[in-house]
């Protein structure tokens, strides 16, 4: 009875060891696949911070299998896939180093079903697979380390921090992310999403090669068709930028954020955001968010409105190419001129608050009227707008993806023949005369009022706030918010622009970045005045809202002590929340009181240790 006992009790000792040796083959602790080492289903390689993982799996509603690159945190989130448009049917699949050094898939009997089918010499046949922290793969030598291939210059159909999107404007060749097919198949589908850098850039969705969704020119700071970015100004992701090959690239900065931006079966961008106290991903943008973001919804000068119904309707001076079709709702015919342009004596419309069309040619200036001078000098020209950081846009065939936006854009003045303004000389005679009375004497009575309480007021003025544009002494770092659809009152603070600060810190550029803490990162900054200042800038992934931000102003505003750093002013400026501070030189008090070549190092540690130190 006893030996019975014994020979169970050492069948399930040898049955829990089997189970732990097969659960440990599945995570191997290494970042790194080797010449003879060989990956089988479900084992997995992880990046050294444990940010990726490289490994098959199955899409949902279907058995096939996938080598893909996914979070470690949310398995479920595929960035990368090889074996795309050919699934493995079992579990049976491996990932090794074939003998001339290619990273290969192999199916149960091990006949290659994706490689990175590169020609190697032998000397370069001896190779090594990584994944980076950046959940990138990369095929390099072994004993030089050059990348031969990487994943992210074969993207599917997500974009990571690191990764980037380019096309070269003198050859078009692209890196593009490609839609799957369907949420259930990563085969190759119909959408592609990519950076269009042919005039000026912008980012852009293709439906089997047709134009579906476009961003609007790039005008160093925002894309000027993304409507959310007038408000959010800027996210602290995005760059687009060259080299001297051509190359125009789109990125997203490394952060401590995870972000994803991607494109469905559908043809929809998606944006999201890692929540990591939730557990989960949050959609923060998508495009098109509407009808009227869909690419030429109203044809060729039509404009659309996704206010107005119906949403579509032709530009002043224009009218529709197919009357029936258009009151069916049919708008893809677009619109055409009524009068011919006559050229020397044609006049501009002025369409506020617009997304621009497309086919945009860019021309610096400095002022807007040299764009319209410009416009009027050649007779191709059709329409104009200006940008203060493009200079002026013009556009000399056809007018298309036109916008109205509502409160936010670019203003876009399209030519009109004469005849089309003349009609409204006489209305207009009659409408200018009263409203330049009514104008002549509303001022006359605001300047009586405003006199007559400026004699009430004490003559001292308030030297911590500077107009706009006025000369700045020496000492001078305020400038007031004008014209702003929302102010808010931080005290007796002196405020700055968010364009005074953009230019104080090159655009908070990373070159610039002191620090990270909750509230977001600091930036140096440098004034027009040469006065240097510490720029802390709200992060919008902080969690801390107006309130919070509010806080700090008070509390920061009120303590004056010595070995305090001065708050100097602050920007609320439509979704912005910075605080500027003066800036200190001499590193962080961390350094001083922990750093190894400090004296006081020796003496915390010891109070620390709970030593007699008198």
């Amino acid at each position: 009875m006893t030996s019975s006992i014994d020979q169970l009790l050492i069948h399930k000792s040898f049955l829990l060891l089997i189970i732990i040796q097969s659960v440990a083959c599945l995570s191997i602790e290494t970042d790194t696949i080797s010449s003879g080492v060989v990956i089988k289903d479900p084992q997995t390689i992880t990046s050294p911070k444990q940010i990726y993982k490289l490994g098959f799996f199955t899409p949902p509603n279907t058995t096939n299998r996938y080598l893909g690159i996914f979070f470690a945190f949310s398995q479920e989130t595929v960035i990368w896939v090889a074996n795309r448009n050919k699934p493995l049917k079992d579990s049976s699949g491996s990932v090794t180093l074939s003998r001339d050094g290619n990273l290969v898939v192999l199916d149960g009997t091990n006949q290659t079903v994706w490689s990175t089918n590169l020609t190697l010499t032998s000397l370069v046949m001896n190779t090594t697979v990584q994944l980076l922290n950046t959940g990138n793969l990369v095929l390099q030598k072994e004993d030089l380390g050059e990348i031969l291939w990487q994943s992210f210059s074969e993207p599917t159909d997500v974009i990571v921090p690191g990764m980037t999107l380019s096309q070269n404007a003198k050859t078009g060749e692209m890196v593009a992310l490609s839609a799957w097919k369907n949420a259930s198949d990563p085969e190759l589908g119909s959408f592609t999403a990519g950076l269009e850098a042919q005039s000026i850039p912008q980012l852009a969705t293709w439906n089997e090669g047709r134009p579906h969704w476009r961003s609007g020119p790039w005008n160093g700071l925002i894309f000027l068709g993304i409507k959310e970015m007038f408000y959010a100004y800027l996210d602290g992701f995005t760059q687009v930028k060259n080299d001297s090959a051509g190359n125009f690239f789109y990125t997203k900065q490394q952060d401590n954020v995870y972000i994803t931006a991607s494109v469905n079966s559908t043809g929809s961008v998606i944006r999201k955001v890692w929540n990591g106290v939730a557990k989960r991903w949050e959609v923060g943008w998508t495009a098109p968010e509407n009808e009227c973001d869909v690419y030429g919804k109203c044809g060729a000068f039509g404009s659309c409105n996704v206010m107005e119904s119906p949403i579509c309707s032709c530009l002043r001076g224009f009218e529709p190419v197919n009357e029936d079709e258009w009151g069916r709702g049919n708008w893809t015919n677009g619109c055409r001129r009524r009068n011919q342009l006559q050229c020397g004596d044609d006049g501009f419309e002025r369409l506020r608050y617009m997304k621009v069309p497309d086919f945009a040619q860019p021309l610096p200036a400095g002022v807007q009227d040299e764009c319209r001078t410009r416009c009027l000098g050649n007779c191709s020209c059709i329409a104009y707008a200006y940008d203060s950081y493009i200079g002026c846009m013009f556009w000399s065939n056809t007018l298309i993806d036109n916008q109205e936006f509502g409160s936010v854009g670019v203003d876009l003045y399209v030519r009109l023949s004469a005849s089309e303004f003349g009609s409204h000389k006489e209305r207009k005679f009659f409408i200018i005369i009263p409203v330049t009375v009514g104008f002549v004497c509303i001022s006359t009575m605001i300047f009586i009022a405003w006199w007559l309480m400026a004699k009430r007021k004490d003559k001292v003025k308030d030297t911590s706030i500077v107009e706009a544009g006025q000369m700045f002494t020496a000492d001078s770092t305020a400038i007031i918010l004008r014209n702003e659809t929302k102010e808010v009152n931080i005290g007796e603070l002196p405020k700055f622009t968010f364009e005074m600060l953009a230019k104080a810190t090159n655009r908070f550029h990373e070159d610039n970045l002191l620090g990270r803490g909750g509230f977001g990162p600091v930036y140096k900054g440098v004034l027009a005045s040469g006065k240097e200042i510490a720029v802390k800038r709200l992060s919008a992934e902080s969690g801390q809202g107006m309130e919070e931000f509010m806080n700090e102003v008070i509390v920061i505003s009120k303590l004056q002590y010595r070995n305090l750093v001065k708050l100097l002013g602050g920007c609320v400026e439509k979704e912005e929340k910075i605080l500027i501070y003066e800036y200190m030189p001499n590193k962080s008090l961390d350094a001083y009181l922990f750093g190894h070549t400090n004296p006081t190092k020796k003496l915390l540690d010891r109070i620390r240790n709970g030593r007699q130190i008198f």
